[in-house]
């Protein structure tokens, strides 16, 4: 019979808080996201678009802002609440962790395949893209690096 894998205690100590660090980062996003759609439909759309073009762009507008910004959430709780439990050493946490982790990598990599740069350069969208890339690449990273390991 084999050992189970092995966990550095300072290794999941560091990866949990970051993990915490990312889950409150989703949050505050969130946040952001949900206050900014009132803004951004009436600077956006009800004073660029004519009324037939918001009666086809309004909806699927608000659905997106408000559905991304809720469904962020919950991936900023489960990420705070995997955190403290890899820092205990829960093996459900890694599992949770890594499949937040994978959903984020998500974010960028769909910007990447539907997102039209040449018109997306306001320095607010590329902030935010750069953090969530960051954010989702560097948790992989940190969860890879501080994973349990098979003694040799």
């Amino acid at each position: 019979m084999t050992a189970p894998p092995a966990i550095d205690p300072r290794r999941a100590r560091l990866a949990a808080r970051w993990l915490t660090a990312v889950g409150v980062a989703l949050l505050v996003v969130a946040a952001i996201h949900l206050a900014i759609t009132p803004l951004l439909r009436r600077v956006i759309l009800l004073n660029v678009l004519s009324a037939d073009q918001l009666g086809i762009i309004e909806g699927p507008f608000l659905l997106n802002h408000v559905v991304v910004g809720i469904l962020l959430v919950p991936l900023g709780l489960t990420t705070i609440y995997a955190a403290k439990a890899l820092r205990a050493g829960a093996e459900w946490a890694w599992m949770v962790a890594a499949l937040n982790g994978v959903g984020m990598v998500g974010m960028p990599v769909a910007l990447l395949a539907f997102a039209n740069f040449s018109s997306m350069n306001a320095p607010a969208f590329l902030v935010a893209a750069s953090l969530v890339t960051l954010a989702a690449v560097s948790t992989v990273i940190v969860l890879w690096w501080a994973r349990p390991r098979r003694a040799p």
